[in-house]
């Protein structure tokens, strides 16, 4: 058996990933131990690079595995040039912290974004085929790993286009019959204030705990807010 280690949405928090696995037990070193992450590696945070870095080394030894989440398909529209909503997402989505951690540069307006694009290229030339190669899902076992969200009442959910997975919300989606569906995207705390959940207070620390549901498990633990990340542990028969 493989003993998966899930995380989602580390937008930047280095530290608190580290600390976090650590309390998990996760081992590199032990041959049934894999970390996968549902997406959001970036922005809001200080410590993208290192973020990156961190599962990049880990991939190299077939340790660690990253799905596409709606924060990297940021860094691919900036790679593509898309400016408008390369500044949307400063203005908005804490895009800019992710920016000068790769390129080493203060962003100072509009034109500095491409000598910010060459410097990000020429200090990490995998970075931009790495975004475009995220798998959008995993399917193991009882378990569907995903960013966002599907509709799983739609018998072609698998066909759920990039965009449509990676910013749904699960909790406002059918699930998928006799599958357990993983997910971030949706901050555990709005779930609880959504469905009214009694005992919603961001001084207990029950408020970011991941929520089980049937058919589906919310980790989000909106780190920028709780300064931690769950690590949601999972046996595979059939390993990533």
């Amino acid at each position: 058996m493989q003993e998966v280690f899930v995380v989602s949405d580390i937008h930047g928090h280095h530290q608190e990933l580290v600390e976090a696995l650590e309390k998990a037990s996760f081992d590199e070193n032990d041959k049934d131990h894999h970390l996968l992450c549902l997406g959001d590696l970036f922005d809001r945070g200080k410590e993208n690079k290192e973020v990156y870095l961190f599962f990049r080394r880990l991939e190299k030894k077939d340790k660690a595995t990253v799905l596409l989440g709606n924060h990297e398909t940021f860094l691919i529209e900036f790679f593509e040039g898309k400016d408008e909503r390369v500044l949307f997402n400063i203005a908005h989505n804490g895009f800019q912290a992710t920016l000068e951690s790769f390129s080493g540069l203060l962003f100072r307006g509009r034109r500095s974004l491409e000598v910010m694009r060459e410097r990000i290229r020429d200090r990490f030339p995998e970075l931009e085929d790495w975004l475009k190669n995220l798998p959008l899902f995993i399917e193991k076992d009882d378990y569907v790993f995903l960013h966002g969200g599907v509709d799983g009442s739609d018998p072609d959910w698998r066909d759920t286009p990039a965009g449509e997975i990676v910013w749904n919300y699960q909790s406002r989606l059918p699930g998928i019959d006799n599958k357990t569906i993983i997910c971030g995207h949706e901050r555990i705390p709005h779930i609880h204030m959504t469905k009214k959940f009694s005992g919603v207070s961001f001084e207990d620390e029950r408020t970011f705990a991941p929520i089980e549901e049937e058919g589906v498990v919310h980790i989000d633990a909106a780190v920028e807010i709780s300064k931690r990340i769950n690590v949601y542990r999972v046996e595979l028969k059939d390993p990533l």
